[in-house]
This record gives C-alpha cells, sequence and structure tokens, in this order.
C-alpha cells in the first residue's frame, strides 16, 4: 500500500509540533527523525521556517537549537483550525 506524499505545509506542521513535544526547541536529528524526513532536507524546511520568523536558531558551544517564536503557535492554530474544516473524516 502506498503512502499519499506530503505538503510542505503538513512536513512544516509535523515539524514545528516535534518541536513544540520537545518543550519549544529542538536540534536537527530530533526534529528530523520525529517527523520522519531526511536530514538534508529537514535542513532546508529549518532553514524556510526560520526564514519565515516561525523559527529562531540559537547557536551553543555544540550545535544549534530551533526556539518556536510566538509567530509558530499561530501557524499550529491556523493548520489545526483548517484541518478541521475540511476533514473528512
Amino acid at each position: 500500500m502506498r503512502k499519499t506524499k506530503r505538503s510542505k505545509l503538513d512536513i512544516y506542521n509535523t515539524m514545528l509540533n516535534a518541536i513544540d513535544s520537545y518543550g519549544g526547541t529542538g536540534r536537527v536529528t530530533h526534529i528530523s527523525y520525529a517527523s520522519n524526513t531526511p536530514l538534508d532536507r529537514t535542513k532546508k524546511y529549518l532553514e524556510t521556517l526560520t526564514k519565515s520568523g516561525l523559527l529562531e536558531a540559537q547557536t551553543s558551544g555544540d550545535g544549534v537549537d530551533y526556539v518556536m517564536t510566538p509567530r509558530a503557535y499561530e501557524f499550529l492554530r491556523a493548520y489545526a483550525l483548517v484541518n478541521s474544516l475540511v476533514d473528512d473524516d
């Protein structure tokens, strides 16, 4: 059985939910595993989310932490609302 292809918005939602589940801060590898997305694509998506103002990249001594902004929480609420309106189940 073939899985349906996820849209970028679906992937962004999954990533932001993953970061939220880590307390609003996440590392690239954790986000990649939680969103079931290859590491190279995860980095590109995180760059897009950062440029969009949904995440802030904070460099620490041992890597980069991605921190959710208030705008990211707005995105999650709006995404959930739209999904509830179009959900066929």
